[in-house]
């Protein structure tokens, strides 16, 4: 379970200087990648690169992809949000200024968590194989 709503539950604030959403308000709506940014910007930007020339298949398989900067997050596919920078960085356990990309499921739950940028081809054969995917696809 994220931190942020299990903080949520025990009435535990993650950051009371800083309001918004957190990806625990994604479930059941979207699968999310989240680039964490590396000092430099070389990979992050390489990685949105790589994902943003397949917006087809982030639109087909329901997913947003999120940059999560040291005071803000950017939408770089699918809607804004309100979000917590904070909230998320604890969430994921992701330390400040080094390049990591996450993809966390519809379930809430971390599926793949990486420190090296890779093709969209690789996340979309880990969502391919879910089992809600096959699901959605068999119906």
């Amino acid at each position: 379970m994220l931190k942020s709503l299990s903080g949520a539950i025990s009435g535990i604030e993650i950051d009371p200087q800083q309001g918004g959403m957190s990806l625990a308000d994604f479930e059941w709506r979207y699968r999310v990648v989240i680039i964490f940014p590396d000092d430099g910007h070389i990979d992050a930007a390489r990685q949105a690169n790589q994902l943003l020339a397949e917006a087809a298949g982030l639109r087909e398989r329901d997913m947003i992809v999120l940059e999560v900067g040291r005071n803000d997050v950017r939408a770089l596919f699918g809607p804004e949000h309100d979000l917590n920078c904070y909230a998320i960085r604890s969430d994921l356990d992701v330390t400040d200024g080094f390049f990591a990309m996450t993809l966390v499921g519809k379930d809430g739950a971390v599926k793949f968590r990486t420190d090296e940028v890779v093709p969209a081809a690789v996340l979309f054969e880990l969502i391919d194989q879910m089992p809600l995917t096959q699901k959605k696809r068999s119906n």
